[in-house]
């Protein structure tokens, strides 16, 4: 069986105030976050919190990468916890902030296919 690489963009959007999936792994394939960014447009403190959902699984305290990290106001943070997972089929990223539409995030997702 041979593999095929595959960049893709995760995710791109502005974080709502209750749990969303912002990537999942298809099947076949096994996926790695190579750059994840969140951006504060405002000038209030949301929280954020993320997610490392296995497949069939839903968010939790098991499965938190980030819980409640404040953005400053017209803030960034690299998301570093973020940076690195690796995702079999199936997986997710999910996330959610305090307050809707106030934290824009970008995943980054390099995919490796099983093709053959």
């Amino acid at each position: 069986m041979s593999s095929k690489l595959l960049l893709e963009r995760g995710y791109s959007g502005q974080l709502g105030s209750s749990s969303t999936t912002l990537y999942t792994c298809p099947a076949n394939t096994r996926a790695r976050v190579i750059k994840a960014n969140a951006c504060n447009d405002t000038t209030t403190v949301p929280s954020m919190t993320f997610y490392l959902v296995p497949s069939g699984g839903s968010p939790g305290v098991t499965n938190l990468l980030i819980n409640a990290r404040n953005l400053p106001g017209n803030g960034t943070d690299s998301l570093r916890e973020i940076v690195g997972q690796v995702l079999e089929p199936g997986d997710s990223i999910r996330g959610l902030a305090s307050s809707a539409d106030q934290v824009t995030v970008h995943l980054a997702v390099v995919e490796v296919v099983d093709v053959g």
